[in-house]
């Protein structure tokens, strides 16, 4: 065998080698993406679950202040005794 044959082989395995690192970092890839898109997919699941929360707490607060306006007015008022409390006391001090 001569220097051109043993050059050959050397080329070939080169060559295999740079394809199974190709094929190994693609493969690494598909499934960097796969976890990725099931990650989106639980957080647009925890995203969606979240606004329904919210719809309904607002469907339901809009429901009780708008069919009792008195419950509004009682909070508003002890809200702002409370908050007159408040800057009362530290003009005490």
């Amino acid at each position: 065998m001569g220097p051109g044959g043993i050059a050959t082989i050397i080329a070939a395995v080169s060559l295999l080698v740079v394809a199974i690192a190709i094929a190994y970092t693609i493969l690494r890839i598909s499934r960097l993406i796969d976890e990725v898109q099931k990650t989106v997919r639980s957080v647009n699941r925890i995203t969606t679950t979240a606004e329904k929360a919210t719809e309904k707490i607002n469907d339901a607060l809009a429901t009780l202040v708008g069919k009792n306006s008195s419950i509004l007015k009682l909070i508003t008022g002890a809200a702002s005794t409370f908050m007159g409390r408040k800057h009362s006391s530290k003009d005490d001090e």
